[in-house]
């Protein structure tokens, strides 16, 4: 069986190159350079629209609940946690809305707070990560029954369905990962 957190770890790994072209970009304007407007609005996007509107749901609708409720108590903790950082990922992403179209070229504090913001955000969702895929996932592996999980597969291919798949963000960024040295 294709157990969902193998969905999940594949949509990690396009979530870590989406993350490090906004690293690479935050890096850039660090430097001095111009924001780059078109590339920035994309992986924002990306972030709004995949990474909380699809994976971040998957994740809270099927398997947080489930290894909270079945997991040692351990993960009932880490869940929670988990949950706090999701929102804070969401308010960081709706902040790097802000940044999509300037009017002009941004001031040292706007630079300042793109350059913070990404750091944030990037920090927030890698300490996800880690959380998910070395204690979580091996803990839902483990504890929720295969039958339970069953549904959480054709659940995950109707949110993406409906919002968005992994396969079409790819398809997206590919350009921009290529072009930003991912």
């Amino acid at each position: 069986m294709n157990r969902p957190t193998q969905n999940l770890c594949a949509d990690h790994e396009l979530v870590a190159a989406g993350l490090q072209v906004l690293r690479n970009i935050a890096d850039e304007v660090q430097a001095g350079a111009d924001l780059p407007v078109a590339d920035t609005a994309l992986v924002v996007r990306f972030l709004r629209d995949f990474v909380v509107g699809v994976h971040l749901c998957k994740e809270a609708e099927a398997m947080w609940p489930a290894v909270a409720m079945r997991g040692a108590e351990n993960c009932a903790r880490l869940v929670g946690e988990l949950l706090r950082l999701q929102d804070e990922v969401t308010t960081l992403t709706h902040s790097l809305v802000l940044f999509w179209e300037p009017i002009g070229t941004l001031s040292d504090e706007e630079r300042a707070g793109f350059v913070e913001t990404v750091e944030a955000v990037t920090q927030r969702l890698e300490r996800m990560r880690a959380i998910e895929e070395e204690e979580l996932f091996p803990a839902c592996n483990a504890a929720v029954p295969a039958d339970d999980q069953l549904d959480w597969v054709r659940r995950f291919a109707e949110i993406e369905h409906e919002r968005g798949s992994r396969r079409q963000w790819a398809d997206r960024l590919r350009p921009l990962i290529r072009r930003r040295g991912v």
